[in-house]
């Protein structure tokens, strides 16, 4: 089942998106729950109540707590969550690429640019649950979901895997390898001895690329520089 919030203070808007989605997963024959709000001091409210959700399509603008500050929340509490802005103010999608957001939809366009989005998260959902990086350890198998590898970084002839939740598990293959035998496109590169997954990126500063539960990983400034281009150009693809 796909949890999905509806947020927006003005209650036509709602009721707009409410039926788009609604109709988008019903002719795909998927299960889902929608949750809509007027307030988004309520969202906030229940998402520090430990409400989680999947999908959240959130106005930018609204009274109390704005879209901005509820992505905030949402990418600390639920970071696997994907967030769609329905705006009039689409200047806010390049200065905001660090909140991880999913797509960019003017309102004036809802019913022609929602059902191409839904698709296309839908897709990524489908992708995030079913497929895993798999490894031998020892006497058993385990399996890494896509999902949840932050950074992969080379520490001799292992490969080791930094997931979220601050779990680490080393494979004896190289880099290269890894990369190849992944090969999805949000896997990138950051230098010769770090692979960042762009999916899980949280921001940057001078020295470092920014992950989601406070994780960090440290590259050369020429490194960091071609890689803020990449993370620029990935998330405006978003848009």
């Amino acid at each position: 089942m796909v949890r999905i919030a509806i947020c927006d203070d003005n209650e036509e808007c709602v009721s707009g998106i409410e039926t788009v989605a609604d109709q988008f997963f019903k002719t795909h024959c998927v299960e889902c729950a929608i949750q809509t709000y007027q307030s988004s001091e309520n969202l906030l409210y229940d998402l520090r109540d430990g409400i989680g959700y999947d999908l959240l399509l959130l106005d930018i603008e609204m009274p109390e707590v704005d879209g901005m500050d509820l992505a905030k929340v949402i990418l600390d509490t639920l970071p696997a969550a994907k967030i769609i802005f329905i705006t009039s103010h689409l200047e806010y999608a390049i200065t905001a690429y660090e909140f991880s957001v999913f797509r960019y939809i003017p309102k004036t366009v809802i019913s022609e640019k929602m059902p191409p989005a839904l698709e296309d998260y839908y897709k990524l959902y489908r992708l995030e649950r079913d497929e895993f990086y798999t490894v031998e350890i020892k006497n058993h198998v385990e399996q890494l979901p896509y999902r949840e590898i932050l950074y992969i970084l080379k520490d001799g002839k292992y490969a080791v895997f930094y997931m979220t939740g601050g779990k680490q598990q080393p494979v004896r293959k190289t880099l290269a390898q890894v990369f190849k035998e992944i090969s999805r496109e949000y896997f990138y590169f950051a230098d010769r001895g770090c692979i960042v997954n762009l999916a899980n990126v949280a921001g940057m500063d001078d020295r470092s690329i920014l992950f989601v539960d406070d994780q960090r990983i440290a590259i050369s400034k020429t490194n960091l520089s071609d890689f803020k281009t990449t993370m620029l150009r990935f998330w405006r693809k978003q848009i």
